[in-house]
């Protein structure tokens, strides 16, 4: 007999329309995925699409609490399989303990999804951004967790009957997680990149990319840094940089991002260095978007999370400490003309970050 399963409720790197997809066209004799968001973006940042939408947004405490019980009681006899990302489920953070227990008697099941600051404080991200240096000597005593996150986490040991995170450091947190990566629609990445206009641009000009999605989480990023860094390179090299910062050029948009998704794909047309971040310890979808996108991608990955990076990594790994030499490393590069092999790449990126490619920890999951 088919089963369903829900998707939900907080959609963080475009997964829900990747995984139902997939589950729609390899295993629609054994699941019918549908999804539900609470958040959705405005159409003119990025289109996707779910089986339900509701605008919790601004709305109002009373409001929230009275839809979400009606959401509640509408879905939960029509799923059999729950797949929760980003720490939210169909009830407020409240009742959360009821709720999976409530799913669990009645034989759901569960699982939950983890992405990075829903069982990861931001406070501890800040501390760590602030005290990096330090961290990278091996200080690290600031708790990883906020009380209403170790609640969730206890919830999630005591009820979830699959537990996946998104990146490696949160196994330190939950360690009977499975690591998952990231994945990538590669080939909707592609098409959307080359319908992406190409911007002019000035002759022996190198542009640097840096773009947190997040406005107000500049400083989990390691923005200042790579300013501060990239300023110095500028004064003491006689190369012609140009720095593309989203959230600096649109903090007076009337938005949480810093640029939209479409936006992106002509950023990325016209980069030829994209900086991820020096401050998390591991990669995302900016550096994956990157490789794909040919060109060179700078990461810090902790050291001691490098024993998860799959084979021929193409990231190149930096740090605080090192960002300026890696930097005009990569710009030598380019005036050399050693450009990246974007072939190559985009074959890495299929192999280890495409759900055709990695998908036994979800089918596991699904119970497929």
């Amino acid at each position: 007999m088919k089963k369903k399963i829900l998707f939900g409720a907080v959609d963080i790197g475009h997964r829900i329309e990747t995984y139902s997809n997939y589950i729609q066209k390899y295993h629609f004799k054994k699941l019918k995925p549908e999804s539900l968001a609470i958040f959705i973006l405005p159409e003119e940042h990025y289109k996707l699409s779910y089986t339900y939408e509701y605008h919790f947004a601004g709305r109002n405490v009373w409001y929230r609490w009275s839809r979400a019980t009606l959401i509640f009681f509408f879905f939960f006899f029509r799923y059999d399989i729950f797949h929760f990302l980003s720490g939210e489920t169909l009830l407020p953070r409240k009742v959360r303990q009821f709720e999976l227990m409530v799913y669990k008697i009645f034989g759901k099941r569960i699982i939950m999804h983890f992405v990075g600051c829903d069982i990861r404080s931001l406070d501890y991200s800040y501390w760590k951004a602030k005290n990096i240096k330090q961290y990278l000597n091996g200080l690290d005593n600031f708790p990883k967790s906020l009380p209403w996150q170790k609640k969730l986490i206890k919830d999630t040991q005591n009820y979830a009957d699959e537990i996946l995170v998104s990146s490696p450091d949160l196994l330190e947190i939950i360690p009977e997680a499975t690591y998952f990566p990231v994945l990538l629609d590669l080939e909707k990445f592609l098409n959307e990149l080359n319908k992406a206009a190409n911007v002019k641009r000035h002759q022996g000009e190198i542009i640097i990319l840096h773009s947190p999605s997040n406005i107000k989480h500049t400083q989990t990023k390691g923005t200042d840094y790579i300013i501060n860094i990239l300023n110095k390179i500028a004064a003491t090299r006689e190369y012609n940089i140009r720095l593309i910062l989203p959230s600096e050029t649109n903090k007076k948009r009337n938005t949480t991002y810093s640029s939209s998704r479409y936006e992106m794909f002509q950023h990325y047309n016209e980069a030829d260095i994209i900086i991820d971040q020096l401050i998390t310890g591991w990669y995302g979808l900016l550096s994956l978007e990157a490789l794909a996108s040919g060109k060179q991608a700078i990461c810090y990955v902790d050291e001691h999370l490098k024993k998860y990076l799959f084979p021929k990594c193409p990231i190149n790994i930096a740090t605080v400490n090192n960002l300026e030499n890696v930097v005009i490393e990569c710009i030598e590069n380019i005036l050399n003309g050693k450009l990246p092999d974007q072939s190559a790449q985009i074959d890495w990126v299929r192999k280890y970050h495409t759900i055709e490619n990695n998908n036994a920890p979800l089918l596991k999951a699904w119970g497929l």
